[in-house]
């Protein structure tokens, strides 16, 4: 019974939904969701001529790309998954409870771009499947924007001056190509020193960003990095890196130095090696005669 009432359901709905959207285009409303996220669309209807079990409920998804997709079904006041498209199943969701109370919104979670598009409710009575009770149109759109951006600094401790460090920003999950900026936190002004290289991947529709700045450090500095979008920018958090006073000494100058310092040595050793030579008490040698003398005593 409930088979045959499900199949002349789907036989008539084609009619039904020529019939309402002549005159249905007034009842758009616009919803945004989050790639991957989760978004409710409405369709409530308080009225109900008679018990839930005399109410059936059509969601459908208009025109993707090339037909139109079952989002949602309940047949004869029990939620049916048997005619959903794949694509849906185990994503969009009715709640059982809330249909005795005329509330046939739609869950649809773990967004994907394809997702965006008109979705249409049509909610009737079961003795006619001609007698519409309630019907509603929501535009659903899939955006997806960039996450915070944030930096990796190695070593962030005090740093000696003159010193090298790479700082690496990093943001994911966007459409369109942002501007990438590092700027000084205290004053907002852009950093015009150092160099700067960026990574771009692709992965699918979506768009990682990756920006690599080597800053020679001469002071103490708060960075931030910012990514710019048409839909406003995101900065990440403020880093702080400090200055020890004494310079780094580069190594080369460092083992040039040591060199220098060992030959200054040698030559100062030798200098006082022979000072002391020079310095020697001289011999006292016994006058031939007298030796003589005491040979014969």
């Amino acid at each position: 019974m409930r088979g045959t009432a499900a199949m002349g359901l789907l036989r008539l709905l084609p009619a039904i939904v020529f019939c309402y959207l002549t005159f249905a285009s007034r009842l758009i409303s616009g919803l945004l969701g989050s790639l991957r996220g989760s978004v409710e669309l409405p369709c409530v209807h308080h009225q109900l001529p008679g018990p839930i079990k005399e109410i059936s409920v059509y969601w459908q998804l208009k025109n993707h790309p090339l037909k139109d997709l079952v989002v949602a079904t309940v047949i004869n006041g029990v939620v049916d998954r048997k005619y959903v498209d794949e694509r849906f199943k185990g994503r969009g969701h009715l709640n059982p409870e809330g249909l005795h109370a005329g509330n046939f919104n739609l869950s649809l979670n773990n967004l994907s771009l394809h997702d965006s598009g008109i979705y249409i409710c049509i909610v009737m009575w079961t003795p006619s499947y001609t007698d519409i009770l309630y019907k509603t149109t929501v535009e659903l759109k899939v955006t997806a924007e960039f996450s915070p951006p944030v930096v990796d600094i190695p070593d962030p401790g005090k740093l000696l001056y003159g010193q090298e460090r790479n700082l690496t920003c990093r943001s994911k999950g966007g459409l369109e190509l942002p501007k990438i900026m590092w700027i000084y936190s205290n004053d907002g002004s852009k950093v015009q020193d150092g160099r700067v290289h960026e990574d771009i991947h692709h992965d699918g529709d979506i768009i990682n960003v990756m920006s690599t700045i080597t800053l020679n450090i001469t002071s103490n500095i708060n960075i931030s990095c910012v990514i710019v979008t048409k839909n406003g920018n995101l900065t990440s958090q403020h880093y702080k890196m400090e200055v020890k006073l004494e310079a780094a000494s580069p190594p080369n100058v460092l083992i040039v130095s040591l060199i220098i310092g060992g030959i200054v040595g040698i030559f100062l050793i030798g200098f006082l090696v022979k000072g002391r030579c020079l310095r020697r008490p001289p011999r006292y040698e016994v006058p031939l005669n007298q030796m003589n003398d005491l040979g014969r005593g």
